[in-house]
C-alpha cells in the first residue's frame, strides 16, 4: 500500500494538475542506515488505471532526469507533465498519482534492492470565468437544506450537466448567501455550490429568462 505523501510540516499533500513539486527522502538499508545508491529509478503512474505518466517507467533519476542524490538524500523534481490529469477529470475532482522509487545498494556481500511508493492526489483545476460575459445580470441565493442562507460558499455556473463547461464563477456568496451579479445569456444552466461545512445537492438547474 503506497504511503500518502506529506510535506515538510507533516501535512498531507494535494497537487494541482500541472503544478510542479519535488519528491524528497532518504534511501536506507535494511538496518535503517542511509546508503549511497548504485541505481535510483522512478516509476510514475495513475493509481486507478495504472497508466504510466510522462514516460516515467523505471526511469533513471540518479543525478539525471530531474533527480539528485547526496549522502542518501534524494530530490526528484516533478514538473507539469508529471502532474497532468490522466484521461478526463471533472473540474474540482481529483485522481491519485503514485510515485515508485526503486534503488539498489551494495551491502558488502551482494546487491540489495529497496522500493518505496508514495501516493498524492492530483486535483483538476476549475476554470475561472469571472462573473460571466452574458447580456443578463442575475444573482443566485445559496441556502442549506433547511433554508439557512450560507455565506462564503463557492459557486459556479456551467452550461453542461457534467460540470465541465464553466460560464460564470467561481465566486463567493455574501454574508446573506447571495452571489455577486453574474452575467449570463437567456437559457438553462447548472449551479454548483460547495462549502467546507455544508453539503449541497449539485447541480441545481437555473433558468435565465430573456
Amino acid at each position: 500500500m503506497p504511503t500518502k505523501l506529506k510535506d515538510s510540516s507533516g501535512n498531507f499533500v494535494k497537487v494541482q494538475a500541472g503544478e510542479s513539486c519535488n519528491l524528497t527522502g532518504t534511501l536506507k538499508d535494511t538496518d535503517g542506515t542511509a546508503v549511497t545508491p548504485l541505481t535510483l529509478t522512478l516509476t510514475l503512474f495513475d493509481f486507478s488505471s495504472g497508466a504510466i505518466v510522462n514516460d516515467r517507467n523505471d526511469q533513471d533519476v540518479k543525478d539525471a532526469n530531474g533527480g539528485t542524490v547526496t549522502d542518501g538524500v534524494y530530490v526528484i523534481e516533478l514538473d507539469a507533465a508529471d502532474t497532468a490529469v490522466v484521461g478526463s477529470l471533472a473540474a474540482g475532482e481529483q485522481q491519485d498519482r503514485v510515485a515508485r522509487v526503486t534503488y539498489t545498494w551494495d551491502d558488502g556481500d551482494s546487491t540489495r534492492t529497496g522500493i518505496e511508493e508514495f501516493t498524492f492526489p492530483v486535483e483538476s483545476l476549475r476554470d475561472a470565468k469571472g462573473q460571466g460575459s452574458g447580456a443578463i445580470s442575475v444573482t443566485l441565493t445559496i441556502t442549506d437544506t433547511g433554508g439557512v442562507l450560507i455565506p462564503n460558499a463557492h459557486v459556479y455556473v456551467t452550461d453542461d450537466i457534467a460540470g465541465l463547461s464553466i460560464v460564470a464563477g467561481p465566486v463567493l456568496t455574501s454574508e446573506l448567501g447571495v452571489t455577486p451579479p453574474l452575467s449570463l445569456d437567456a437559457g438553462d444552466y447548472y449551479r454548483w455550490a460547495s462549502h467546507d461545512n455544508y453539503t449541497f445537492t449539485n447541480p441545481q438547474t437555473v433558468t435565465v429568462a430573456s
